[in-house]
């Protein structure tokens, strides 16, 4: 790949965090004032990859995993331990003026607009800051904010808002002045579903119209299923995944639908055809669906057992989803 091309490299990428260890009642704080443990946590190890330029990425692991730590250093908040990253060909944390003007991170449990001001006036500030020309930014503040729904808002305190509401709003504050690269943590986090719809959408169009590089950290699946063209996945600091997310949920593990005449339990469907217990689910006529996790090469031998051992009213087989396959890889 020519390094033109390239907006963010990183290799062997580590963090590390010393804290004090602190043993219980008077011993342990005597014990902490002269002679203090330290204890060393690694939240990074050994993280490599590069994203071309224009790339929807997506950051996924569990909580603790090293997500937001990777993206404080790609931003240029904190350093790495060790290993080299570069965003735009600077060094994150040099902290250029020329670096941070070109890029942004959104948070999203945490404001970053001054809460007691009107959005306006948040926004107004933000092109001083970064020296937006007065008619660019009136054409973009008012483009941006016609599509996230929020122009009526404009003169609110960032505060009174909604979660919803002022989440739109950090998003079109950190994207005023047209980033090359915007890192976003968990900006869908408390939404509701249309809310959250309606960011995914907008994201989307932005990062095709503008060309912008975007890593999302998000727990939420449709997030990622739906922006994502590629995710890296990262386990205790370590990154175990890195590819296409369509080609984890095509693995050879798929999930059988099926409804039946009686209504058996798991348990009893599992000690009569041999398949692996998944989740029974209910829809709006009170019917119940089975959802069993099978094998693609053993679909077959699957059927037949069904049909031998109950009266099946219908039958289908579904993708493994996105949420199920990340949750079989960290519980194993």
């Amino acid at each position: 790949m020519n390094s033109n091309s390239i907006a963010i490299s990183v290799d062997q990428v580590t963090r590390s965090f010393r804290s004090v260890r602190k043993e219980e009642g008077l011993r342990g704080t005597m014990k902490l004032l002269f002679n203090p443990e330290y204890v060393t946590h690694e939240a990074l190890k050994g993280i490599s990859f590069t994203i071309p330029k224009g790339e929807f990425t997506g950051l996924i692991g569990a909580n603790g995993a090293g997500k937001t730590t990777l993206l404080k250093i790609l931003s240029g908040l904190i350093p790495p331990t060790s290993g080299e990253a570069r965003v735009l060909g600077f060094t994150p944390f040099d902290r250029s003026l020329e670096f941070r003007k070109q890029i942004s991170i959104v948070m999203g449990q945490k404001a970053q607009l001054w809460w007691d001001l009107p959005a306006i006036e948040a926004f107004d500030l933000l092109r001083a800051l970064y020296q937006i020309p007065m008619d660019v930014y009136k054409k973009r503040v008012e483009e941006l904010t016609t599509l996230l729904d929020v122009s009526k808002m404009l003169n609110t305190q960032i505060r009174r808002l909604s979660l919803g509401e002022r989440m739109k709003m950090e998003v079109i504050g950190a994207i005023l002045h047209l980033p090359k690269v915007i890192f976003l943590d968990e900006p869908t986090i408390g939404l509701d579903v249309l809310a959250s719809k309606k960011l995914r959408e907008f994201l989307k169009a932005h990062n095709q119209k503008e060309g912008a590089t975007i890593i999302l950290t998000s727990h939420n699946m449709d997030d990622i299923s739906e922006l994502c063209k590629r995710i890296i996945l990262i386990k205790e600091g370590a990154m175990i995944y890195d590819g296409d997310p369509h080609t984890l949920t095509k693995q050879d593990e798929c999930v059988l639908r099926v409804k039946l005449l009686s209504e058996p339990t798991l348990e009893e469907i599992s000690s009569k055809t041999d398949i692996a217990l998944d989740r029974i689910l209910k829809d709006e006529e009170d019917q119940t669906t089975y959802l069993l996790s099978i094998t693609r090469s053993r679909i077959t031998e699957y059927f037949q057992k069904l049909l031998t051992h109950f009266e099946v009213a219908d039958i289908g087989i579904q993708e493994a989803s996105l949420e199920r396959v990340i949750q079989k890889i960290y519980q194993n």
